[in-house]
């Protein structure tokens, strides 16, 4: 099978970086070239980011499976959506993710440009795109290539990237207490209910986000909109567009068509905040000119040139 394995680097980093900064990791410190001067340099978050990228293709390289990585990096301005003029989307963009605390610092930003150019030379596709997250990367890469492998896999810790599931693309979808868990086509209503406390039907996630919000990215949704009021949406939905086909929920245009028939079971100003809020959570279309590149292939002899220089033999079968 021809598998596409996609990651999202942002979780790994952060997940080792704290891991480490709380002692639940060990330290670790090799003899360097960073940037033309040998030094010893902590590569704690460095190694084991690269160690689980590297395990994930060996498990499914185990499984038989053809495979194609790309690592995906963010590359955030300070506002999410650099082309919206209108005031109430201005504002929203300000407020997007502005309360997240885990910041990172001048090193852990070159740790990361470390990371980008050393699993490229070992034959992983990277991707980092000005002004953009690895989420919209992400989403971007799969529908341009998801026709031409068999399966695509994204691992992740970003609930946003399930939109993206369908007969074909899985999530595997990290969280700290339980580790990895699989979304699928065959999952998704099972996985969704306890976590969003709500039915919602496959795959109408951007609606679900942009009425009720997501308060871990400062996404307002509509205002006194929780779950159940979104159940009620449903079923307003389904009473009266009986035959609708909730794929089309899993983009930006499908969501604002569903919006649109719902004007008069949701005031002007709900449906004003819940399109101010789907400008936020839909992913940001990416010229196919910079994603169009997927032709690498992690060998081992690329992995052996590149770790050994590093005193990261562990990493190359």
């Amino acid at each position: 099978m021809r598998v596409l394995a996609i990651v999202d680097y942002s979780y790994l980093y952060y997940k080792y970086l704290f891991q480490v900064l709380n002692g639940k990791m060990k330290r670790l410190t090799t003899c360097i070239d960073w940037k033309g001067t040998f030094i010893e340099k902590d590569v704690s978050t460095i190694y084991y980011s690269m160690k689980e990228i590297e395990g994930i293709r060996k498990q499914l390289e185990g499984f038989g499976h053809e495979l194609t990585t790309a690592i995906c990096f963010d590359m955030p301005c300070d506002e999410r959506k650099l082309n919206h003029s209108t005031e109430g989307v201005a504002e929203a963009a300000q407020a997007y993710k502005s309360k997240r605390s885990k910041k990172l610092s001048d090193e852990d930003f070159e740790n990361i440009e470390f990371v980008e150019k050393t699993l490229n030379s070992a034959g992983h596709n990277t991707f980092r795109v000005k002004g953009m997250e690895a989420d919209d990367i992400i989403t971007n890469l799969v529908n341009k290539y998801k026709t031409e492998f068999d399966f695509v896999l994204i691992y992740t810790s970003d609930k946003d990237l399930i939109v993206n599931v369908d007969n074909t693309v899985g999530v595997m979808r990290y969280k700290v207490t339980k580790g990895y868990g699989q979304v699928d086509i065959n999952t998704y209503t099972s996985y969704m209910e306890p976590e969003f406390k709500s039915t919602i039907p496959y795959n109408a996630l951007l609606l679900y986000l942009c009425t009720v919000g997501d308060k871990s990215d400062d996404v307002a949704g509509i205002k006194k909109f929780g779950p159940k009021a979104f159940d009620k949406l449903v079923q307003y939905i389904l009473e009266n567009e009986p035959s609708i086909d909730w794929k089309i929920a899993s983009t930006k245009e499908g969501v604002t068509s569903i919006l649109n028939k719902c004007k008069g079971y949701l005031t002007e100003e709900q449906l004003e905040q819940a399109l101010t809020s789907l400008e936020m959570v839909a992913p940001i279309k990416i010229d196919d000119s910079i994603i169009s590149k997927l032709d690498r292939k992690c060998t081992r002899e690329l992995r052996e040139n590149t770790y050994s220089k590093y005193s990261m033999g562990s990493l190359i079968d």
